[in-house]
């Protein structure tokens, strides 16, 4: 679990006393630190968790009766609430599986559960972001705030529909050199035809603003990017309504299994000329 035990305390000894008395019963479905602390909340609040509905059942479907040990938590807190059992402390951190890069890093010694990462590294190579417009001003937001956040990109590049015109003033909503393209195609395509000069490029659309930090994620060493994905499964992705339009998600090819939002991905120009 998550935490520093005190092996010493009494209390310890009463908590892993009852997980093994409920090893048989769905209490045991709870991870086991959590489940410690669930008693601890209602021995001194009176708070009982509430199990899922299935979680209830046993195997000829019938409701399973749970035992009643509230009175015996609360005899617990009244022994041990003064020593205060339970504390947080900054020198333990769970971050579950998270995918991280240092800046994300608070100031504990133990971490749990961290995937740490490579920030992207602007000395390495430069990152063009294509925004897709389809009227006159509506990215002129996203380009004056642009400024304000922290971001790897080198230039903008604002697709355009072929009838409408272009700032001349770019240069009065952004430091980062802008430029706008008409495009010839569908939006669907901005992907495909932006004269993009740089090696890697991300995508958004007006509609957008760049977050406070873009934390692009890359392999140490090798340098790749981490992208998120769906798995292209029904218990992942199928069985939920926004899983049938799929219109601004891209498939991957490769095994068919996983669905990339296009926003999320950094595409390397190598794979689109």
């Amino acid at each position: 679990g998550n935490g520093i035990y005190n092996t010493s305390h009494p209390l310890l000894d009463r908590l892993v006393g009852q997980l093994e008395v409920e090893a048989p019963c769905p209490y045991n479905s709870i991870p086991y630190d959590y489940r410690m602390s669930q008693m601890w909340i209602e021995g001194t609040m009176g708070i009982v968790p509430t199990l899922a509905p299935k979680i209830m059942l046993n195997d000829e479907g019938e409701n399973i009766t749970l035992s009643n040990n509230t009175a015996m938590f609360t005899k617990w807190g009244d022994l041990w609430r003064g020593d205060h059992p339970f504390k947080e402390t900054p020198v333990i951190h769970n971050y579950a599986a998270t995918n991280l890069i240092p800046r994300h890093l608070g100031p504990e010694y133990i971490i749990h559960g961290a995937k740490l990462y490579t920030p992207w590294d602007p000395t390495r190579t430069e990152i063009t972001l294509v925004v897709s417009e389809w009227f006159f001003d509506r990215s002129t937001n996203l380009l004056e705030n642009l400024d304000l956040k922290d971001h790897p990109f080198s230039e903008v590049i604002i697709m355009l529909p072929p009838n409408v015109e272009a700032h001349d003033d770019y240069a009065n909503m952004t430091i980062i050199p802008t430029r706008s393209q008409h495009r010839g195609a569908p939006d669907v395509m901005d992907m495909c035809e932006a004269d993009v000069k740089t090696e890697w490029f991300m995508l958004t659309n007006s509609y957008h603003q760049v977050a406070n930090h873009v934390d692009l994620m890359f392999t140490p060493g090798k340098f790749q990017p981490v992208i998120p994905f769906t798995p292209a499964t029904f218990p992942f992705c199928f069985k939920f309504p926004y899983c049938k339009y799929l219109r601004h998600t891209l498939l991957i090819i490769v095994s068919q299994t996983y669905f990339l939002n296009e926003e999320s991905y950094v595409f390397l120009m190598l794979f689109l000329r």
